[in-house]
């Protein structure tokens, strides 16, 4: 019983201090830590090539374990370099001060969503025991990081759209002052004018690309959606510095 209580408080403990390790770092160290495992995710891949040649040229029972071993090495080190990519994202995002708690929110819940799938497929990768079984978690893992992918990609689409609509409240103020010290200059409205009409433009534009966004997932072609998403918010871009260089432009010639 007292071993069984022990071991209890030891997983308890161990669990905390993985947790603990995680809130302390900072997004440019999660990021430094997925590129090693993206590394490490490289070098199982090659071991893994390597065991299916020699396997290959000598098809014994060792090679063959071989293979499968090295198999999940590969799968378990892919788990590692997704983990490690949404712990980053999710810290990116919590450490950028533009992004609204409520986005924040959302962000960790899809974060925390994924990486429970990441410990249910370790799980897998773990009772595998065949090159079968190999092929059958692959293609599973390989339909979950789709979906991870969808997630984190429409997460980082509603931070630029979020951004963006930040971006152009502040023209759009800079605008106002400007028209209201205007006091009827006709060329300085005239500037006015075509800084509203682009700002207008590319508040359609980040609207598009909101809707858009929200298209990133599956089933469906998420991969298209988020290009079609980026496309509206650098045409966006665009509005909003051609919108600034009029304001500016009217500015000058108020001053001058």
């Amino acid at each position: 019983m007292a071993k069984k209580i022990v071991t209890v408080f030891l997983v308890i403990l161990l669990v905390l201090m993985q947790v603990a390790a995680v809130s302390a770092l900072t997004a440019s160290e999660a990021k430094e830590d997925w590129r090693d495992a993206k590394e490490l995710s490289k070098e199982t891949q090659e071991k893994n090539q390597d065991a299916k040649i020699k396997y290959a040229g000598n098809k014994t029972v060792e090679n063959n374990q071989e293979v499968i071993d090295t198999g999940k090495e590969v799968l378990h080190a892919a788990l590692n370099e997704a983990e490690a990519w949404l712990i980053w994202k999710d810290l990116e995002a919590d450490e950028n001060q533009d992004v609204p708690d409520d986005l924040k929110d959302s962000i960790k819940e899809d974060v925390d969503a994924n990486l429970a799938k990441i410990d249910s497929l370790r799980t897998e990768v773990d009772g595998i025991q065949t090159r079968f079984d190999l092929g059958v978690v692959f293609l599973k893992m390989i339909g979950n990081y789709f979906e991870l992918l969808s997630d984190v990609a429409r997460n980082s689409g509603n931070v630029w759209v979020y951004i963006a609509d930040t971006h152009a409240d502040k023209i759009e103020s800079y605008e106002l002052k400007l028209r209201d010290a205007a006091n009827h200059k006709e060329d300085v409205l005239a500037k006015l004018d075509s800084a509203h009409l682009e700002l207008e433009t590319a508040r359609k534009n980040i609207d598009n690309a909101e809707l858009t966004y929200k298209e990133v997932k599956l089933p469906g072609t998420p991969l298209v959606k988020f290009a079609e998403g980026n496309n509206y918010l650098r045409a966006a871009r665009a509005n909003m510095i051609a919108a600034n260089q009029n304001l500016n432009q009217a500015y000058r010639m108020l001053v001058n």
